[in-house]
């Protein structure tokens, strides 16, 4: 769902962009436009996809980690526990299980109307291979009874079928008709007009996937009268054509076969006007190249673009009247505080070095550039420096990988600040995953703590007593005890090496379903029985 709500997001800022170039350079062909908007149809299907798999480029342009939330850290009974910056909010749903059943019934409705609009999809192509199969030969043409006007239909191979009376027509009229329809078989409409309700039926949810059906049959209806107007025919000859097959159709109660492209088509009434007054010279080929290159730069944006803080790189370290805040660096880190007793912030970049050792030794990874660690004295100064944090000044610190912690929770037991860390490794390793399945992070983190929180220990023995053990591949934002048991089960079974091998998978896939197999060499079931084995013997009390 969260690929499919940031594709709808991603695809409606390529639609307006799209619609801009085309307004602001004066493009009305209609071949150009059904192009235009045909490639966005396209983009809208294979973005998912692209968003999984595909490159990612990083554009600083926001001014500081907008898309950062607090996260609490909370054991049950525990004192109150620090905070981090994360991006975006899954991680922090991940900690509830409220959402869940929200997620649940959002999943059953989109799935239910995916369903109905695929069946409405199958069933127009097959009425619509029944008719081709129907057809009749007739003096070299196919005629079928059941049209009452000539369509195209056939989605790998189109075929022009005519009514049962074409031969009684005259021949002006007998040839623009054929050049419409052979128009129609040449530009592969009726195969467009499939992928746009392919498309519809998947992204149902966006007015955009209702819009581009109509728009793509009325412009190509548009290109097809052009086509013939350019090829010589009579005008006044093929507008009467038209009225006559509107009539036809419309005496037919407007029935037409499904899936196909009809002579008298979606939008006759714009159509007749443009066929009235044409449109007038074709756009020079500079306009045409101003348009390719900016829709490609859209597509590019729309799809890889991931917006990402400013980077301060080339601004020394910023000094206390820069607010308030000060800097110093470590090996790994840049402590940013304010004003804090240095031997408070000595000893806490004692314990951040220390936890960055051993993850980076765990999981054989050197971040490339320094982590953020933003330092304030007690957790209740946590919520009140948030706001404060998002446009701190950096001398080179990631604004993604930056945490914020007090001193209070450094001082704590527990190694928190390795879940932390954790998280900033993830970042790095598994890009898709932390934004694709972020309890897969929580999970990952927990386990590199090395700590079972209280009311995730006990519901995780609940759940195994009940054998309510989920499957891997379906571990939903509130799983995050189900998945600090799985990486604890990877240990286990194949240690250190194991979680390398399953992170080196995820860099690739993304999510289990396709990183177990790659990582372990061993089927997604045969690994799930092997985790329910694991968890019955380690949680279930005797």
């Amino acid at each position: 769902m969260e690929i499919l709500a940031e594709t709808a997001l991603r695809v409606t800022v390529l639609a307006l962009g799209v619609a801009a170039v085309l307004r602001v350079l004066r493009l009305r062909s209609p071949r150009l436009l059904h192009t235009a908007w045909t490639a966005v149809v396209v983009t809208m299907l294979l973005m998912p996809a692209i968003l999984m798999w595909g490159p990612r480029l990083e554009v600083p342009v926001l001014s500081g980690d907008a898309s950062s939330i607090l996260v609490a850290l909370a054991d049950a009974g525990a004192p109150a526990a620090p905070h981090a910056l994360r991006a975006g909010a899954a991680a922090a749903t991940a900690r509830t299980g409220g959402p869940s059943i929200w997620m649940a019934v959002a999943g059953t409705v989109y799935a239910t109307g995916v369903a109905v609009l695929l069946l409405r999809l199958v069933l127009g192509l097959r009425r619509a291979r029944d008719i081709r199969r129907g057809a009749v030969p007739a003096r070299g043409r196919l005629t079928h009874a059941a049209c009452v006007a000539p369509i195209t239909v056939g989605i790998i191979s189109p075929t022009v079928i005519v009514p049962a009376d074409w031969a009684s027509w005259e021949a002006a009229e007998l040839s623009a008709v054929f050049a419409h329809e052979d128009e129609h078989v040449r530009r592969r409409d009726p195969l467009v007009a499939a992928i746009a309700l392919l498309n519809r039926a998947i992204f149902w949810f966006h007015p955009l996937a209702w819009w581009l059906p109509r728009t793509i049959s009325r412009l190509s209806e548009q290109a097809c009268d052009a086509a013939v107007i350019a090829r010589g025919y009579d005008r006044d000859v093929y507008v009467s054509c038209l009225l006559r097959f509107a009539r036809r159709v419309a005496d037919a109660d407007g029935r037409m076969a499904p899936l196909s492209s009809a002579m008298p088509g979606a939008g006759l009434a714009e159509r007749l006007g443009m066929l009235t007054h044409p449109q007038g010279v074709q756009p020079s080929g500079a306009r045409l190249a101003g348009a390719v290159v900016a829709c490609a730069a859209l597509l590019v944006v729309c799809a890889a673009a991931t917006p990402t803080a400013r980077s301060m790189q080339g601004v020394g370290p910023p000094t206390a009247n820069q607010a308030g805040w000060t800097v110093h660096t470590s090996d790994h880190f840049e402590i940013v505080h304010d004003g804090l007793a240095a031997d408070r912030v000595a000893d806490a970049e004692r314990q951040a070095e220390a936890a960055y050792e051993t993850l980076s030794a765990a999981l054989k990874y050197v971040t490339p550039g320094r982590v953020t660690l933003v330092l304030v004295s007690r957790d209740r100064d946590l919520e009140a420096n948030v706001l404060r944090t998002r446009d701190l000044p950096s001398s080179g610190g990631a604004a993604r990988r930056r945490v914020l912690m007090s001193l209070e929770s450094l001082d704590r037991p527990g190694g928190l600040i390795v879940h932390e860390l954790t998280h900033q490794f993830a970042f790095e390793i598994v890009p898709g995953t932390s934004r694709v399945a972020p309890v897969l992070i929580e999970g990952l983190a927990e386990h590199e703590r090395g700590r079972w929180p209280p009311q995730d220990l006990r519901r995780t023995r609940e759940g195994a007593a009940a054998g309510a053990i989920p499957a891997v591949a379906r571990l939903g934002p509130a799983d995050r005890h189900w998945a600090h048991a799985v990486f604890d089960f990877v240990a286990v079974e194949h240690g250190a090496e194991g979680i390398r091998r399953l992170l080196s998978a995820l860099r690739a896939h993304d999510t289990l379903d396709q990183a177990v197999p790659t990582a372990f060499g061993v089927s997604l079931d045969q690994f799930d029985q092997d985790f329910r084995d694991f968890v019955a013997a380690k949680f279930i009390q005797p």
